[in-house]
């Protein structure tokens, strides 16, 4: 601990620029490290002297003193004191508007880094809100350089903002400031859904939808007559499968005599987050309705063969089969509005049913 506090008369401003430079070496390479962070996080001079750093006139010790500071909130208990001790400087270090600042600019080096510590940041849902009162007021700004793959002129690729606006959607307001049309956040990240560049912008925007249909407030503003949201959703779903003149009709137009080229998405965890997005649409009638109308089935039961075939993942095969199971009844049957409020399994019920759904998809793929 004493050899770790000593470097932070090396980490001041004035410093010598070569041991300034080795001195944050030092530190980085320490935040690689649980015991490290441990070390430095509980040296509150240490992480202001690293907050310091992160606007030093030298590029390499900033994008040191920002890469540290992203390892460092790596965690959430390392988050949560890196947000707490920047409102407590004296001046205030303001790191979310710091990293929106430096995400917004389009010459930013460390546009970048800078991401990776606000998705850091955001990640823990008790600072969303204080964060939230920081970015709405950049949220606009965010979203296009998040949509304009080309925004940041030094070559960043801002993927990170996927996950940042997915924990943004963790709570209440953070979907609906998603949702509202004055800022048309989820119509710019919607094609976002099936990038295939990026596993993380992917990944973060399909969680994006996936926060918002849990939340049944949203359901009619995802199931909209422009049919977008629906289709972001079903898309990475559907294969080149060809369908009779009749189910075609039934579908988005998007997704309408798809190309022989046509594939899926590869990472089963988003495959089953996107099956979990359609079984949260099937909550009440009207919205089961919908999909029924929009051809919902008609895709699942292609993805369903391909996924025991090819795909081969079980949970990807219960969350489909799932999901059909609940579109093929008939409303006569189901004899429900809504699943969510009117349907209770008691615990040893809810066990039997796990059990026996392992083993049938067992048998399956086997």
């Amino acid at each position: 601990m004493d050899s770790v506090k000593e470097l932070i008369q090396f980490l001041q401003p004035n410093q010598r620029l070569d041991l300034k430079a080795v001195a944050l070496t030092h530190v980085l390479s320490l935040t690689g490290s649980a015991e490290g962070k441990e070390a430095i996080l509980s040296l509150d001079e240490m992480l202001m002297a690293i907050f310091g750093l992160t606007i030093d006139a030298n590029a390499t010790i900033a994008k040191d003193a920002v890469l540290s500071l992203i390892n460092l909130t790596a965690e959430e208990e390392g988050a949560i004191k890196v947000f707490e001790l920047a409102k407590q400087v004296t001046p205030t270090f303001a790191i979310v508007d710091m990293a929106a600042k430096q995400i917004t600019d389009e010459q930013a080096e460390l546009a970048d880094a800078w991401s990776m510590v606000l998705s850091n940041l955001t990640r823990v849902e008790s600072l969303v809100h204080a964060i939230l009162d920081s970015l709405e007021p950049r949220l606009s700004q965010l979203a296009k350089a998040f949509a304009q793959l080309d925004y940041n002129k030094k070559k960043s690729k801002l993927h990170y903002l996927a996950p940042i606006f997915c924990n943004l959607t963790q709570v209440p307001r953070g979907r609906e400031l998603c949702c509202q049309p004055k800022y048309r956040l989820l119509e710019k990240l919607l094609p976002f859904a099936s990038f295939e560049e990026s596993v993380v912008r992917r990944g973060g925007t399909i969680g994006i939808l996936k926060n918002i249909c849990f939340d049944c407030v949203y359901h009619d503003v995802i199931l909209n007559e422009q049919d977008d949201i629906l289709a972001a959703i079903l898309q990475p779903l559907c294969g080149p499968e060809e369908f009779s003149d009749e189910d075609n009709e039934k579908l988005p137009i998007e997704l309408q005599y798809l190309p022989e080229s046509k594939t899926r998405e590869t990472d089963p965890d988003l495959r089953k987050m996107l099956l979990e997005c359609l079984l949260q649409l099937c909550a009440t009638r009207r919205c089961r309705e919908v999909l029924r109308a929009k051809g919902v089935y008609e895709i699942l039961r292609e993805y369903h063969k391909w996924e025991a075939k090819v795909g081969r993942d079980s949970d990807c095969v219960l969350a489909c089969e799932n999901v059909v199971d609940i579109l093929i009844k008939k409303e006569e049957e189901i004899g429900l509005d809504n699943y969510k409020v009117e349907v209770e399994v008691p615990a040893d019920q809810a066990e039997k049913f796990v059990q026996e759904d392992a083993s049938y998809v067992k048998s399956l793929l086997d």
